[in-house]
């Protein structure tokens, strides 16, 4: 199959790099208004007062959390690694979060809430300017009713469990893909309706059971192929069907672009969870909590 070895590959040294379970967390707020060019520069400015600096091509902070934002400006803080013992350390990063919100609200005039969907954000600006954003706006334009919502209207929390070892890639997900259907982790309605009728090439990989799927290696055949179908940003065609063959690097760019309800991210390699709704912070340390306990016990089981 195309790019399976040097993805495996790729898979297996980075897994290699580490020697213990890592897990990780992306909490992201939306704005209470619309946001203009001007309000996201505000925001920008106010970073570094607030402890956050540019360094290695990210706005991070001490603690190594970083800060990201969406197409419609929402904001996203990502967590460095942390161990499942490692409280302490989430309970500082929650601190900077609250701490960093707060700053925003009170340098720049944007309040930052931790909702899931905010209506009537379809049509607001595009506040990111890399081409990918750009490209991906315009397909999702063309080929759905909700999809330029869910660029720009949605925040979520993402949560982040890494691989020690290839083989159990299907463990792990098979956990996931049933953790995503529990009532505490999956997308509420408003969620669910705009990732539907978002762009079913790339958002429409749903977690079922499949007595074809019984080990690792057919799920990672099973991701790639799934990538290969999605639309490919600028042409609007299956990245498959691209001739001739675009070189790995482009594939791998490529797969960072599909949205299902869990995912294989490359950039840490681990498994992650994206359906949870975004919500305060008191709320998510308890479903952190929740997570790792169920982490722990599927992986002694």
């Amino acid at each position: 199959m195309r790019y399976y070895e040097e993805f495996k590959a790729l898979v297996e040294s980075r897994i290699a790099e580490r020697n213990h379970r890592e897990f990780g967390f992306e909490y992201e707020l939306i704005a209470d208004k619309p946001m203009s060019g001007e309000d996201f520069e505000k925001v920008k400015r106010s970073l570094p007062a607030l402890g956050f600096i540019e360094k290695d091509h990210k706005i991070i902070c001490d603690e190594g959390m970083y800060i990201t934002f969406e197409p419609g400006g929402q904001l996203e803080f990502s967590s460095p690694p942390l161990g499942a013992d490692e409280m302490d350390k989430f309970d500082t990063l929650l601190d900077i979060i609250d701490r960093t919100i707060t700053g925003v609200k009170k340098t720049a005039s944007v309040n930052y809430i931790p909702v899931p969907y905010m209506k009537d954000r379809g049509k607001a600006p595009m506040l990111l300017q890399a081409k990918r954003y750009h490209d991906l706006h315009t397909l999702l334009g063309s080929i759905s009713d909700r999809g330029r919502e869910m660029m720009k209207g949605t925040a979520a929390i993402h949560l982040h469990v890494s691989l020690i070892n290839f083989d159990e890639l299907l463990r792990i997900w098979a956990f996931m893909c049933a953790l995503s259907r529990e009532e505490d982790f999956a997308m509420g309605e408003q969620r669910r309706d705009i990732w539907d009728r978002t762009d079913p090439s790339r958002c429409g990989l749903r977690c079922t059971k499949s007595d074809e799927i019984f080990n690792s290696e057919i799920l990672f055949e099973k991701l790639i192929c799934f990538a290969l179908r999605a639309l490919e940003l600028n042409s609007g065609i299956p990245f498959g069907s691209i001739r001739p063959r675009p070189p790995f690097e482009d594939f791998l760019l490529h797969f960072t672009t599909i949205f299902t309800d869990v995912r294989l991210n490359t950039k840490g390699m681990t498994l992650e969870l994206r359906t949870l709704d975004s919500r305060p912070l008191h709320m998510f340390r308890g479903t952190w909590i929740t997570f790792l306990d169920m982490v722990q016990r599927v992986m002694d089981d």
